[in-house]
């Protein structure tokens, strides 16, 4: 069982997040860069200065994780499913999360706000 840190498509009440809906979710921040990206979806960069609001969706299984693996193109390149640190009330968690590399080479733009909800509202 994975916890996984989930930050667009993949939050409650996004088409997307119908695939999670049995796993409890807690609020969530991780330290980091999400962007917009020209195909309509979001990319987290890990490890730059801001923070990204999202769901840490606890103890996902295997067979769940391999089907977000496809959904999320990791075979094609596009992410990786990498360990990250996330926060949730004033506790710290272990989590994955996908990630991606260099968002602003695929033409990715940067929501300062670090919200996902917000930027697909524009």
């Amino acid at each position: 069982m994975t916890d996984v840190f989930v930050y667009g498509t993949l939050m409650r009440g996004f088409p997307q997040g119908a695939m999670l809906k049995r796993f409890p979710h807690v609020a969530a921040t991780t330290a980091g860069r999400i962007y917009r990206l020209p195909a309509g979806y979001p990319a987290l960069r890990v490890g730059a200065d801001g923070t990204v609001h999202g769901e840490l969706v606890r103890g996902v299984d295997d067979r769940v994780l391999r089907l977000l693996d496809q959904y999320e193109g990791v075979d094609e390149g596009l992410y990786t499913r990498e360990p990250i640190e996330v926060v949730s009330g004033l506790r710290q968690f272990a989590a994955e999360a996908w990630v991606m590399s260099d968002p602003e080479a695929r033409g990715g733009v940067w929501i300062p706000t670090g919200r996902w909800s917000g930027a697909i509202r524009r």
